[in-house]
């Protein structure tokens, strides 16, 4: 396996950066990744920069808007993503994380101001029963999910308005995985590829269609 480069990134008004401390561009989201570098590797191999690039629209709006997008994620990379969203403002930000990761990322995010804002969970089930969140997020980790009835538990805690994100799926099947999402009323938002792996976010007509 090639050895992941970690370096800063930059996507639209988000900049994902090891500086020590945040730059001083006034419509940036400096998102600090020193503070979960033993983390990084695994995130990345599963694709999490995909969900970097999904989340990045949301650094380009005012703050007011921000600060009403609650996250909930579950799979491989989501840690990142759930960091990235506490950066952003997100009020509520809940994820299901392996259970290696959890003490790092919890001490990670006690560090912050926003650690009232975060939950990790160890099942989907543990996460709050209401249509509380904007964003929902699937990590594939490389692989095409069997149905899209594993998502079911995060959609039916999605807001109306809100969009599911699904992210390193292996790029060879985007499209199919496009086409099984759209049949059931996927309107696609955003799509990306990086590195053979790809995602793709959407709102949905009827989350139901998803059990």
């Amino acid at each position: 396996m090639t050895a992941i480069e970690l370096r800063d990134y930059r996507y639209g008004h988000l900049h994902l950066s090891f500086a020590e401390q945040e730059g001083n561009k006034p419509h940036e989201v400096w998102v600090p990744l020193k503070p979960v570098e033993e983390l990084l590797e695994d995130w990345l191999a599963a694709g999490a920069l995909l969900a970097a690039q999904a989340l990045a629209p949301i650094a380009a709006m005012p703050k007011d808007m921000r600060h009403r997008f609650g996250f909930l994620g579950e799979g491989p990379g989501v840690g990142l993503a759930a960091w990235i969203a506490l950066h952003l403002g997100c009020p509520r930000v809940e994820a299901v994380l392996h259970p290696k990761e959890i003490a790092h990322l919890q001490e990670a995010v006690d560090k912050t101001p926003y650690a009232k804002r975060f939950r990790y969970l160890r099942r989907i089930d543990e996460a709050e029963d209401g249509a509380y969140f904007q964003l929902v997020a699937y990590g594939c980790d490389g692989k095409l999910p069997e149905s899209l009835a594993m998502t079911a538990p995060l959609v039916k805690r999605m807001r109306t308005e809100g969009q599911l994100l699904l992210f390193g799926l292996p790029e060879a099947e985007l499209e199919e995985a496009f086409d099984r999402a759209a049949k059931r009323g996927l309107s696609l938002r955003a799509m990306g590829v990086q590195e053979k792996l790809a995602f793709f976010a959407g709102s949905l007509e009827h989350r139901h269609d998803f059990r």
